[in-house]
């Protein structure tokens, strides 16, 4: 079945993707609006629904207010994004249409149990830097076959 919904474990995709590494250096929460960022982008490319859940223990007081396509939960206090996660996935008429991206193991074997599908933080890093590369490629070739600046017809 196709994939109507991805679902990003936000923390864990954080800790694993080399680009977000400088930013979690200097906060939790300047690495969470990286990813938050990258994602509208691969988002804005891909299409279909997007959410990135990440554990309430490190909500942003006072919010952190982005404005996207993407959909953005914090866990309620108590719970993790896992179980967010696993309930959203649980109580959908269609499991098999959600992809949840995830480096743990032990959540992907939840979601695979519940139906629904998952795929690594590689897999899912492979996903987004293909789909932002071709969006690099379309914007090159038009961006050639337009007249030079400044040049007058």
């Amino acid at each position: 079945m196709a994939i109507e919904h991805i679902l990003v474990d936000g923390y864990s995709i954080v800790h694993q993707w080399a680009e977000l590494k400088k930013a979690r250096l200097h906060s939790l929460a300047a690495a969470r609006q990286a990813l938050i960022l990258l994602l509208t982008r691969f988002h804005d490319c891909h299409g279909g629904r997007l959410t990135v859940v990440f554990d309430g223990r490190s909500v942003p007081r006072g919010g952190e207010p982005i404005r996207t396509g993407i959909q953005v939960l914090y866990s309620k206090d108590g719970q993790t994004a896992d179980a967010v996660i696993e309930r959203i996935v649980g109580q959908s008429a269609n499991p098999s249409t959600y992809l949840v991206a995830t480096e743990d193991h032990a959540e992907q074997n939840t979601v695979d149990g519940l139906g629904g599908q998952t795929i690594s933080a590689d897999g899912f890093h492979a996903m987004v830097e293909s789909e932002l590369d071709d969006l690099g490629h379309v914007i090159e070739s038009m961006s050639h076959k337009s007249r030079p600046f400044g040049r007058r017809a």
